[in-house]
This record gives structure tokens, C-alpha cells and sequence, in this order.
């Protein structure tokens, strides 16, 4: 449907309608787990967007693109393209998603190590929000939060935190509860030395009988994310062969879903707790099969950086030879003048 709305708006001649609808083939792209058309597309709709004065367009462009980066683990490109997206937003009059942005700059932030500039990043999305009830990423929001604080061992407020942040999404954002109750049970799992496994456990129940029991259609890397921390917990108690059928079950989602990074992950725990199990050659299995997916992720990383240097190199030509056109009309211009002065002289 999006496809048609783009050919029904390019016939109409409707500019705003044609890019909005690159944006929304790319951010589908990259929902179904195709970073690379998804990027194609956004790059496509940026260019768009940019040859038609749609500054809206490209700052939603320029932060999908920020968010493949992102998958793809480049996240100095990441956070250029996001930042430049939020630039461009500001300068629109549309105030609703700035908070989505700030957040996708706080967790880049968070994924460096920059606790601090996620922090002041985190907040400044929530005084974003605050206008406009976007209660759905506040929810999200307080989690990440939540889940920082828990990293740098301050518990008590990561946990008041964290049951804010799932109080919330059972109200007004039961499509992110998952991925909430999630973070929620990773922040009980590193609560004090041993952590608050039992909790851990049932939030992830929760969790996993939400996605059966909900109207609300989830796909299958919901169901990985949880799988694999409830992995990790069970590790941490030391059920080993449960843990190990978790992993399987979160290698199998995300496999069926194409995402590789969680591939990675399911593939390595997988890998280590079959080494704890002295089951060593089903280990190796897992680290080959480890190796090759990191292979083809470090492939698809190096393609799409490569694919924004080339971007950037032909936006660069392109701007060079606008300054040369314009500064031979400037000279033909004063030639022009300069022959017409000595006829009227």
C-alpha cells in the first residue's frame, strides 16, 4: 500500500506525499530486517527530500539511516546522521518526534560507554515528550534510563525507575511492554551482588505470556530479546540445560527473522554454556557458526559505511559543480556587461 501511495502521489505531482513514502517503504525495510534496502531507501528518500526543499522528510530519513548505522554497530556514522536529522528537525515546526531522536542519541551514548551524555541525552527527550504525552516513548525512555542506572549500580533508583517505566506501558503503551518488562528484569537480575533472579524470571514470564495472550501483533525478534536474557538468567543460576533451551529458542527466532546481531548473541551463549556443560563439540559448532555470522555482519557494516562515504563524495561533487556553474554565469554575466558598457562608449 505504501508502494502505491508513492505512484499515486508521483502522479499527482504531490511532493510531501511521494517522500514521506520513501520514508515509510524504508522504515518497512528495515522492519522486516532488510538494513540494506532500508538504507537504499532512505538514502533515496534523503536526496528526495533534499532536491525538494521537504525538511521534515530528511531529518525522518536521516535518523532511519542513524538507526541502521546503529544495528550495524557504526555508531560514530550513527550519531553523525542522527544529529544532523535532529538539527534539521528543529528547524521544522513539527515538535512531536524530537524526543524519539534525543533518545536514539541518548542510547548511542549508552552503547559507547558515554554514561554521562546518555543521561543528559535521556533527559533532555523526556522534557521533549513532556508537551506533547508521547507516553509510549517516555515508557521507553525511563526503561533505558532505568537500565543505565542499574549499570552503574545505583539499584534502588534503577528499580523505581524501571517499574514507573512498566506501570506506564501497561496503560498507555501495551505495544512496548515487552521490551519494557525486559529491561525491567535485567535491572532486577543486577540488583545487589547476587541479583533479584526470582523476579528476573516472572518478569519474563510476564513478558513471554503478554506476546501469547496480546491483541497486538508482535513479531518474532520480540520474542528473541526476552528468550535470550532469560537465558542469561537461568546461566546465572547455574540451570544450565534450561538456559541452553532458551538460547535455541532465540537462535530459531531470530533466525526465521534474518537478524543477525541477536544470531550472534544466541550463537555465542549458546557456545559458552555448552562449554560449561563439557559439551565441547557442540560448542565449536556454535563458535564456527559465531564466526561466519559475524563475517557477514562486519560485510553488511563495511557496505553501508562504504555507501555513506559515497553518498557524501557524490553530494560534495554535486555541490562543486553547482559552484562552478554559478561562478561561470557570474563571469559570463560581467563579460556580458563589460562588452555592452564599450558598445555604449
Amino acid at each position: 500500500m505504501v508502494q502505491e501511495a508513492r505512484v499515486l502521489a508521483k502522479q499527482a505531482g504531490d511532493r510531501d506525499a511521494e517522500g514521506e513514502s520513501l520514508y515509510r517503504l524504508a522504515a518497512l525495510a528495515q522492519y522486516d530486517g532488510e538494513p540494506g534496502d532500508a538504507f537504499a531507501l532512505a538514502v533515496e528518500g534523503d536526496e528526495f527530500a533534499d532536491a525538494h526543499g521537504l525538511p521534515l522528510v530528511r531529518a525522518w530519513c536521516l535518523h532511519l539511516i542513524g538507526l541502521i548505522h546503529v544495528d550495524a554497530g557504526n555508531h560514530a556514522e550513527a550519531l553523525a546522521h542522527c544529529l544532523r536529522a535532529l538539527s534539521l528537525y528543529r528547524s521544522t515546526d513539527h515538535r512531536v518526534d524530537e524526543g524519539n531522536i534525543l533518545n536514539t542519541i541518548a542510547t548511542i551514548h549508552h552503547e559507547s560507554g558515554d554514561a554521562d551524555r546518555a543521561i543528559v541525552n535521556y533527559e533532555a527527550a523526556r522534557r521533549a515528550n513532556e508537551p506533547y504525552g508521547r507516553s509510549d516513548i517516555d515508557a521507553l525512555i525511563v526503561a533505558n534510563v532505568a537500565s543505565l542506572r542499574s549499570e552503574r549500580g545505583e539499584h534502588d533508583e534503577a528499580v523505581e525507575l524501571a517499574l514507573a517505566a512498566s506501570t506506564a506501558c501497561r496503560i498507555d503503551a501495551p505495544g512496548f511492554l515487552p521490551d519494557v518488562l525486559t529491561e525491567v528484569a535485567q535491572v532486577y537480575a543486577r540488583r545487589n551482588a547476587d541479583g533479584d533472579l526470582l523476579t528476573a524470571r516472572q518478569l519474563l514470564s510476564d513478558a513471554l505470556e503478554f506476546l501469547d495472550s496480546s491483541t497486538v501483533v508482535f513479531d518474532d525478534l520480540d520474542r528473541c530479546r526476552i528468550e535470550l536474557v532469560y537465558g542469561r538468567i537461568e546461566m546465572r543460576s547455574g540451570r544450565h540445560a534450561d538456559a541452553i533451551d532458551h538460547f535455541r529458542r532465540a537462535l530459531d527466532f531470530a533466525s526465521l527473522v534474518g537478524a543477525r546481531p541477536q544470531q550472534l548473541e544466541a550463537h555465542t551463549e549458546l557456545a559458552e554454556a555448552l562449554t560449561a556443560m563439557n559439551r565441547h563439540e557442540e560448542s565449536i559448532s556454535h563458535w564456527r557458526a559465531r564466526f561466519d555470522v559475524q563475517q557477514a555482519i562486519h560485510a553488511e557494516a563495511t557496505t553501508i559505511r562504504i555507501r555513506t562515504m559515497q553518498v557524501a563524495h557524490e553530494a560534495e561533487q554535486a555541490r562543486r559543480q553547482t559552484e562552478i556553474l554559478r561562478l561561470r554565469l557570474s563571469a559570463a554575466g560581467l563579460a556580458q556587461s563589460a562588452g555592452s558598457a564599450r558598445t555604449s562608449s
